[in-house]
């Protein structure tokens, strides 16, 4: 078995967000119920529509809600995972590794998309936080994996034995 250098789980924790949706799901339910109790409406067509909302806004809740990202690194490499887009952990290996360093992206990054991006050449994760470790890798790629103790992690590739 492998000896596990480095873990990190992170979680999407942007609770202005999750206030959001909710306060948005309460205020639909309550005008919901004030049109439905007036009778202005007729109750199927509305019924319908609040469905359809709250379907919306609850999913986004739980799939918020369900976001993480996980870190390993032992002496094979790098594991990652980025649920619920990987529903398996992906591994880079070291000699795929062609050299590594730390960055801290633009505060505009944690607008656009939380951080996630996904192109031809550039692979990013990130759910909390800016800094992260960006991986060139021997086939021209470049991955970014955001952490939330970028202390630990630079320790962590210190120590690493030579590989």
């Amino acid at each position: 078995m492998n000896k596990l250098l480095y873990k990190e789980e992170q979680r999407f924790k942007r609770w202005e967000v999750f206030t959001l949706l909710a306060l948005l799901l309460i205020g639909a339910s309550y005008h919901f119920v004030e049109l439905y109790t007036s009778g202005a409406y007729e109750p199927g067509v509305l019924t319908l529509q609040y469905a359809l909302i709250a379907i919306i806004l609850t999913g986004a809740l739980f799939y918020l809600w369900s976001i993480r990202l996980i870190l390993k690194i032992d002496k094979n490499g790098i594991q990652y995972q980025f649920f619920p887009l990987h529903y398996r952990k992906h591994q880079v290996k070291w000699d795929e590794i062609d050299s590594f360093e730390f960055i801290d992206t633009p505060a505009s990054a944690e607008l656009s998309g939380w951080a996630v991006r996904l192109g031809t050449w550039e692979r990013m994760f990130s759910v909390s936080g800016r800094t992260g470790l960006c991986l060139k890798l021997k086939n021209g790629q470049q991955l970014f994996i955001g952490t939330q103790h970028p202390g630990e992690l630079k320790a962590a590739l210190d120590n690493l034995p030579s590989h």
